[in-house]
């Protein structure tokens, strides 16, 4: 009886210390997997807040055309807190490359983006051609003392906006607005 009953106390004392040895292994693999996966969630909590992001997310993201109280605006599909407001028309403008089309009447307005419904950048875009050509304010370089160019750069920010909310009317793209307008388009 006695050796049976010790027996019996160095197989608890030998299952418990396994048990304990497998529990105590898969505990440690677990922390490791949850302390990833929690890095992991953090990334993608992350606040998102910059106009790098912003950039981001008009270069990954599908945009979705909503009027909300009368405005428009574009809602990234991705993350609606994303999103680009088109201002109200304030003011007429006029330049040498707004005179080429049809209707020679040209007016400004803002377009802004917007993260969480707060303005983190303004862009002014040009209405055209009674409405139906709508892009972005070119860029100015000093050719000489008398003479400047305007640009647009493909890699621009305010470009990368047109691809979302941009009008081109019968042209189909930013570089035959661009040749109609003689403005250069830059890379």
């Amino acid at each position: 009886m006695p050796m049976e009953f010790l027996t019996f106390i160095a197989g608890l004392a030998i299952g418990g210390l396994l048990s304990w040895l497998i529990t105590h292994r898969y505990y440690i693999k677990a922390s490791e997997s949850q302390e990833e996966q929690l890095g992991n969630l953090e990334k993608k909590l992350k606040s998102k807040n910059t106009l790098e992001d912003f950039e981001g997310m008009l270069e990954k993201s599908e945009w979705n055309k909503e009027y909300i109280d009368g405005q428009t605006f574009f809602i990234a599909k991705e993350d609606n807190t994303f999103q680009i407001e088109l201002g109200e028309k304030f003011r007429q403008f006029t330049e040498r490359w707004t005179k080429v089309y049809p209707d020679p009447n040209s007016s400004a307005s803002p377009v802004y983006l917007k993260i969480s419904n707060n303005i983190i950048k303004e862009f002014t875009f040009i209405s055209m051609d009674g409405g139906r050509i709508f892009v972005p304010m070119p860029d100015i370089r000093a050719i000489d003392d008398e003479t400047v160019e305007y640009f647009w750069n493909l890699n621009s920010l305010e470009v990368k906006v047109y691809n979302i909310v941009g009008e081109f009317y019968i042209y189909e793209s930013i570089d035959r607005v661009a040749k109609r307008s003689k403005i250069e388009v830059v890379q």
